[in-house]
C-alpha cells in the first residue's frame, strides 16, 4: 500500500476515534486517540499532516452537531502531543527524548486545563470527587451495609485531593507510554525508520533514587503525627508513589532480564507486567525486587557462571 492510501487509512482511523469522544466507548478509545495523528505527522510533511487534521476536525464539527465545537476542542488534548511526538520521530530524536517530550506535553496540557477550569468555572476537584462518590453511593444505596463509615470516604477524598499532582503525572505517563509504544511499533511495521529505546531488560535507573526513597521514608515517619496537611506532607504524599513506581519499573526490567537469560517464554515477563497492575502482592514483590536490583549487583549474581 503506497503512502497516500496509508495516510487515508490512518485519517479514517483518527476520524472514528474522534467521533468516540463524549460517548461511553471513549473509555476504551481514549488511550489510543493520539496514535493515528502521530503516524500522520511522522510519515507526511507537516503541511500535509496539518491539512489532514483540519479536514478531520471540520468533518467532526459538522457530524457532531451542537457538541461539535466541544469535541474539536477536546481533541486538541490528544492532537498536540501527537504533533510533538510525530515531529520528534521525523527528526530522528533519541527515543527517550521523544517519549519525554510527549509525556511532558500531556502533563502541561492537564495542568493548564485544570487551571483554566478553576479560573473560568471555579472548578473544585475535591467537590467534584464528593459529587461523584455521592452519586455512586446513591445508586448502590441498597447494597451499603448498616453502619457504613462515611468519615472514611471523606478521608479518602481528602487524600485524593492532596495527591492531585501525582495523579496528573501518572495520567501523563500513561498516555505518553501508550502513545509512544504503539506508534513506534506501528511505524516500524510500516517500514518507517524511527529510533527505539534500549530493550527493557537493559534498563537501570539511577542509584540515587534509593537515597531519595530512604529520605522520604524517614520524613514520613517524622511527620506521621502531623494530621494537618502542609507543604512538606503534600510533597511526601506525592513523591512516595512516584518513587515506588520507579522501583516497579526497575523490578519489571529485572524480570525481563531474567526471562531472557533463562530463555523463558517471551510471554512470561509480559504477563507479569500486566499482573502487577491487578495483584497487590505481586506489586509489592516486584517493587522489592526493583530496590534490590538497584542496591546490589543482582544481575551479575544471577548471570554468574556456575562453578
Amino acid at each position: 500500500m503506497n503512502r497516500k492510501w496509508t495516510s487515508l487509512v490512518w485519517a479514517l482511523v483518527a476520524l472514528v476515534l474522534l467521533l468516540s469522544i463524549g460517548n461511553p466507548v471513549q473509555i476504551l478509545t481514549m488511550s489510543f486517540l493520539a496514535v493515528p495523528f502521530v503516524i500522520l505527522f511522522t510519515t507526511l510533511s507537516i503541511g500535509a499532516a496539518a491539512i489532514h487534521v483540519v479536514a478531520l476536525l471540520a468533518i467532526v464539527f459538522l457530524l457532531m452537531g451542537p457538541v461539535g465545537s466541544v469535541v474539536v476542542l477536546a481533541s486538541l488534548y490528544f492532537i498536540i502531543p501527537a504533533i510533538v511526538i510525530g515531529i520528534s520521530f521525523k527528526r530522528k530524536r533519541p527515543a527517550w527524548n521523544v517519549f519525554a517530550a510527549g509525556t511532558l506535553t500531556f502533563l502541561i496540557e492537564s495542568i493548564l486545563l485544570l487551571a483554566f477550569a478553576k479560573v473560568a468555572f471555579n472548578f473544585n476537584f475535591a467537590e467534584y470527587l464528593r459529587t461523584q462518590v455521592d452519586a455512586s453511593l446513591a445508586s448502590l444505596e441498597s447494597a451499603i451495609p448498616a453502619g457504613f463509615n462515611m468519615d472514611m470516604i471523606d478521608l479518602v477524598i481528602k487524600q485524593m485531593n492532596l495527591m492531585l499532582p501525582v495523579m496528573l503525572i501518572m495520567s501523563a505517563l500513561y498516555m505518553g507510554t501508550v502513545t509512544y509504544a504503539i506508534s513506534r511499533r506501528l511505524l516500524t511495521a510500516q517500514g518507517v525508520d524511527v529510533n527505539r529505546m534500549r530493550p527493557i531488560k537493559h534498563w537501570m535507573l539511577p542509584k540515587s533514587l534509593l537515597w531519595y526513597y530512604l529520605i522520604v521514608i524517614i520524613m514520613e515517619l517524622v511527620m506521621s503525627g502531623n494530621t494537618e496537611p502542609n507543604f512538606l506532607t503534600i510533597i511526601l504524599l506525592n513523591l512516595s508513589p512516584l518513587l515506588q513506581l520507579a522501583f516497579i519499573v526497575q523490578g519489571i526490567s529485572f524480570v525481563f532480564f531474567l526471562a531472557d537469560f533463562k530463555r523463558w517464554n517471551r510471554a512470561f515477563p509480559v504477563l507479569i507486567t500486566i499482573a502487577v497492575i491487578f495483584i497487590p502482592l505481586l506489586y509489592g514483590l516486584v517493587r522489592i525486587i526493583g530496590i534490590i536490583d538497584l542496591a546490589f549487583p543482582l544481575r551479575q549474581v544471577v548471570s554468574r557462571p556456575k562453578q
